[in-house]
């Protein structure tokens, strides 16, 4: 009977610290901007909660400089802070320009994110989903294809760009002023993306828009739902259900005898 005491402890001990492993990724919050609130997360540039909705609005428009003239400095700003320009700032958010110049291609000149850091344990596989839509001045340049700008997420530092000027669908271009687009089919677009962790610990989202090639024509990126859920590793399902199945076989033989 001690025996299988012991046996038993051993069990739920292993499933409960198994058991908390599976529920990570939940330490991420307010992924969707909940009453115009940009709580828990950190934020870099020209960032600001629009619309009825609540979407993230994030920009390449500086206030010092004509980026969309004729139109004056600052026009197409939406929170009153400048984008952050690369030549005086070495990352955006934590992500490096020699990551943001890989993801678009080019060099990059100024931008704006968000940042959150949650925890995670290693070996759970994290997917990110979030709804974006791409607005840009910058589809042609007096009819030549421009240097596009790009919306990009990056996971703990490595950039992946996931829509530029170019490719962006025609509905989401403008010229002039944005304004709050109220009235506008937006073409919103689902993203979804996997990361497996490698370590125990804090990892940190960034979602942001880089300007490409130069200062001039502003682009915006618009995110809204933004969630992240975690999968553990297959070793941490064959040792939960392991330890089930002992349990079970205690459970029966006691029963028996």
């Amino acid at each position: 009977m001690k025996t299988l005491r012991s046996i038993s402890a051993a069990v739920a001990l292993c499933v409960a610290s198994i058991t908390p492993s599976m529920a990570q990724g939940t330490t991420f919050v307010n992924g969707n901007f909940a009453g115009g609130s940009l709580a828990n997360w950190t934020t870099f540039g020209d960032v600001l909660v629009v619309g009825a909705t609540k979407v993230v609005s994030l920009t390449t428009a500086s206030l010092d400089f004509d980026d969309d003239s004729p139109l004056p400095a600052g026009f197409n700003n939406n929170s009153g802070t400048a984008a952050v320009d690369f030549f005086f700032a070495p990352d955006l958010a934590g992500v490096s320009i020699a990551a943001l110049d890989a993801a678009g291609g080019d060099f990059t000149y100024e931008g704006s994110a968000i940042r959150q850091d949650f925890y995670a344990t290693a070996g759970d596989v994290l997917t990110v989903k979030f709804d974006w839509t791409f607005l840009s001045a910058e589809k042609t340049v007096n009819g030549i294809a421009a240097k596009p700008d790009f919306g990009f997420l990056a996971i703990n530092g490595s950039a992946v760009k996931f829509i530029d000027a170019l490719s962006a669908p025609a509905v989401s271009q403008f010229t002039g002023t944005f304004g709050d687009f109220s009235n506008v089919n937006w073409g919103w677009t689902g993203l979804e993306y996997t990361y497996t962790a490698d370590a125990t610990g804090a990892v940190s989202l960034v979602v942001g828009v880089a300007d490409v090639g130069g200062y001039g024509l502003t682009s915006e990126l618009r995110v809204d739902n933004m969630s992240v859920t975690a999968v553990p590793e297959p070793e941490s399902y064959a040792m939960l259900l392991a330890g089930l199945a002992l349990m079970g076989g205690i459970a029966r033989r006691r029963s028996q005898a």
